[in-house]
């Protein structure tokens, strides 16, 4: 993702890993290869900073995106995992047609968390 800051600089957001840990801080030897790999294609590409982020995954891999079971009126669009850049939006809009009341594009029911029991 690029962007042009109030100075007229572009930046760039970098995304490139999947850790399996309890930690949240930065493999700063795992960040330098992704930077070192970007280096390629925009050479005065220099680093601003980093960071690591917990990414909600479902038990089976698949959203969950409706209504909750002990609370009806508590709605959930979360477990993408590393995929949320990518279709976060359809499961914001799968829950927005879903609040509305409208008639739904897709079948919903397999992003349902009352599909945990």
């Amino acid at each position: 993702m690029a962007i042009t800051n109030s100075e007229g600089r572009r930046l760039y957001r970098l995304s490139g890993f999947v850790d399996f840990t309890t930690g949240n801080k930065a493999n700063h030897e795992r960040v330098d290869a992704l930077v070192d790999a970007a280096r390629a294609d925009l050479p005065d590409l220099e680093i601003i900073d980093s960071s690591a982020c917990h990414r909600p995954l479902s038990a089976d891999d698949r959203a969950l995106i409706g209504p909750t079971k002990s609370y009806p009126t508590l709605f959930l669009c979360t477990g993408f995992g590393s995929r949320g850049w990518s279709i976060g939006l359809g499961g914001g809009k799968l829950l927005a047609i879903e609040l509305l009341g409208l008639k739904h594009d897709i079948d919903p029911s397999p992003y349902l968390p009352i599909r945990f029991n």
